[in-house]
């Protein structure tokens, strides 16, 4: 006869039980809320019908969305914003866990001191940059008086202002990158590099033959979860610059949140969200065909 003891200590019901807790929870967190948004995204919900109730039109906002100039526009924002960061975060971040993992005694203190943009609020982040690159005032300019070159409006001129989040942005991310690769080269024994320096290896040789390769996991994950996080940042942008001046640092998270939001058009903000949703999905395979490949 079936017991309930039989069916949890039978080897293939138990591995499902284990995981029912879990599954419930992605589905309550992640699944759902995406059912949704693509259920929302093929009506025309706005603001002002969210009582009166809104027609089913389809696929219409993706379709628009393909013919909007502006969506394009906040993706060629994006493309340049993730890049600027990815370059700045991803080189600062590699110096500075080499620093770190070969000087150990200083780097108890300076790990510390690295790691405080990553654990700040979002919020205090971008009002803290919106007060250094002040015009008048703000600790940037005030060093560029003191050379003598003339202060820059950093935050409204349209040149200046897409570049000013990518700096604040690298300042934030480039300690994630850090952590990561300084743990990645935790992890790599000493024994291939003991065999190097018999064979009379030199020290950059042992680092691009032995480093580079036993690292490159863990750096191509760290690639991948830095532009994803990068491309759908939002609370930063919202803060300093809104998208302005003049949509110069409207990027795609940006324009959801001004289509949901700020002009009601929920239908076309949850198409955005799921376009935003397929963009990471392409970046996640390439991170699974990457890694996966390699191992």
């Amino acid at each position: 006869m079936l017991t309930l003891k039989g069916i949890i200590n039978g080897e293939r019901t138990l591995p499902y039980l284990l995981l029912a807790p879990l599954l419930l929870l992605l589905f309550t967190v992640i699944l759902f809320p995406f059912l949704w948004n693509f259920y929302i995204s093929l009506f025309d919900l706005k603001t002002t019908n969210l009582l009166t109730g809104a027609p089913f039109t389809g696929l219409s906002n993706y379709l628009k969305l393909f013919h909007d100039p502006t969506f394009f526009h906040s993706l060629g924002v994006s493309v340049y914003f993730v890049i600027g960061s990815l370059l700045g975060q991803f080189g600062l971040g590699v110096i500075l866990a080499l620093i770190l993992h070969y000087h150990p005694g200083p780097a108890r203190f300076f790990r510390v001191v690295f790691i405080v943009p990553w654990i700040l609020s979002a919020l205090i982040i971008g009002y803290s940059w919106i007060w250094m690159y002040n015009y008048q005032g703000g600790m940037i300019n005030s060093i560029l008086r003191t050379v003598g070159l003339q202060p820059v409006h950093w935050l409204n001129n349209m040149r200046m202002a897409l570049w000013a989040l990518v700096i604040a942005n690298i300042w934030r991310g480039t300690p994630f990158t850090m952590l990561f690769v300084e743990a990645g080269l935790k992890t790599i024994p000493s024994e291939p590099y003991e065999a190097a320096r018999v064979d009379g290896a030199t020290s950059w040789q042992s680092f691009w033959y032995i480093t580079v390769p036993l690292l490159r996991p863990t750096l191509t994950i760290n690639l991948i979860l830095t532009t994803m996080w990068t491309f759908n940042l939002f609370d930063t942008i919202l803060v300093m610059t809104r998208g302005g001046p003049a949509n110069a640092t409207l990027t795609t998270a940006m324009y959801m949140y001004k289509s949901a939001f700020e002009y009601g058009l929920l239908s076309y903000g949850a198409a955005i969200a799921i376009v935003m949703l397929a963009i990471n999905a392409l970046l996640a395979v390439l991170y699974f065909y990457t890694v996966g490949r390699q191992k």
